[in-house]
């Protein structure tokens, strides 16, 4: 079977696939599938979500019976058209990823085009960096996708590496690699990573980037600890990147590795050094949290001292305790028995004796100078000065009497007359 073809002009227009197709006997038919573009391998392809229009025609005047067949992988073909005449032609609406696969016009003659389905990877480009011994890693990652995106890497204006497929074609994976010595990288340096996919129409470009960063560890300075017991430092890398390797060293330069005596734990840029059973002779002193990346080594230094007695934070605990506890007991005493306490009346009996008592001039040399009045109470006595007299009141558990004494001052001046 010959054929030409006119996808030249379709590849300039960027919309349509245009196949002429001769038959041996004179029969002469158009394929066209657009908007879609051919690749070298003759395949075609199309862009995801898109209308795509097919159609097949012959340039014989014989009625001819002409039908489009879709065939999937691993599925039944499937016929969208056929009719009795020289043209057919359907429409994809919204063509999807199922949409994708071989395309047949059947005639006397039939040919097949096989048809992809692009469409752009979701969201932009991620970046992060790693290193491995010297040498700076930098990945790329632009997912979901079809088919693999194109990626190109740049430092202050120039590009680190090649665009993984120079001619355009798609690239071999979702995530691309760029390994870069340390020694041509420096601290701040910021690289880019733009991605480029067939499918993807904005002109906005894809892009991400990151900063190279030396390490900065950061611990508590002074750890305390107990004899016997476990004690851990921890340290942190506040900056690095690529995340830098975090080691614990003792200050006379030996490394302290994971055994019987130390437990070392790292969960991301946070580092653990636990002594097990600690040791006053073995372990005081001072350790190293060494944190290094190939862009820098940068150290933070730890001295940690032992306790050797815990029974004094232990006896102030307990001290604290019982005050609390006395404190408490206390205050439930004194609220049981507030009335008792703030009712002085409570502690007098109920039946008295008052005297109303005169100031005389033979009073005179028992009062000091300057008072109006009796003013001491003695024995369970209250006194209260009343108009210029003074008011003694006085318990008295048996009967009471009234004596002379006790008469008002007219009363009593009438009976000694």
């Amino acid at each position: 079977m010959g054929g030409t073809s006119c996808l030249q002009l379709a590849v300039l227009l960027g919309l349509t696939l245009c196949t002429l197709v001769g038959a041996d006997h004179g029969e002469k038919f158009t394929i066209t599938i657009g908007p879609g573009e051919e690749l070298p391998n003759k395949t075609m392809y199309v862009i995801k979500h898109k209308n795509v229009s097919f159609s097949c025609s012959s340039m014989s005047q014989q009625n001819l019976s002409i039908s489009w067949i879709f065939v999937r992988p691993d599925t039944n073909p499937e016929t969208f058209t056929s009719v009795v005449g020289n043209h057919t032609e359907f429409t994809l609406f919204n063509v999807d990823y199922d949409n994708q696969g071989n395309y047949t016009c059947s005639k006397n003659l039939s040919d097949t085009k096989e048809v992809l389905v692009y469409y752009p990877p979701k969201g932009p480009p991620v970046c992060h960096a790693e290193f491995l011994n010297d040498n700076v890693q930098l990945f790329c990652s632009w997912t979901r996708g079809y088919p693999y995106p194109m990626f190109i890497w740049s430092s202050e204006n120039q590009e680190l590496g090649p665009i993984d497929h120079p001619d355009g074609q798609p690239g071999s994976n979702d995530t691309n690699v760029l390994q870069v010595k340390g020694s041509a990288v420096h601290d701040g340096q910021m690289v880019k990573c733009v991605g480029h996919h067939i499918a993807y129409e904005q002109r906005m470009e894809q892009s991400c980037t990151l900063t190279l960063k030396a390490p900065l560890p950061e611990s508590q300075p002074l750890v305390t600890g107990y004899v016997g017991k476990n004690t851990t430092l921890t340290c942190h890398s506040k900056e690095g990147n690529p995340p830098p390797k975090l080691t614990w060293w003792r200050i006379n330069g030996t490394e302290i590795l994971s055994n019987v005596r130390y437990v070392i734990s790292q969960e991301g840029v946070v580092s653990s050094l636990t002594i097990l059973m600690s040791s006053k002779e073995k372990d005081e002193g001072g350790y190293i949290c060494k944190s290094e990346n190939p862009l820098g080594v940068k150290e933070v230094e730890i001295w940690v001292s032992f306790n050797t007695k815990i029974i004094s934070g232990l006896v102030g605990g307990i001290a604290v305790f019982l005050l609390l506890s006395a404190a408490v007991i206390l205050g439930v005493i004194l609220h049981r028995h507030w009335d008792k306490l703030i009712t002085r009346r409570h502690f007098w009996q109920t039946g008295s004796t008052v005297f109303t008592l005169v100031e005389s001039d033979e009073e005179n040399d028992f009062v000091d100078e300057g008072s109006s009045g009796i003013t001491s109470v003695v024995n369970h006595q209250s006194a209260q000065m009343t108009n210029g007299h003074t008011s003694v009141e006085v318990s008295s558990d048996g009967p009471q009497t009234t004596s002379n004494e006790q008469l008002p001052h007219e009363e009593r001046n009438e009976s000694d007359v």
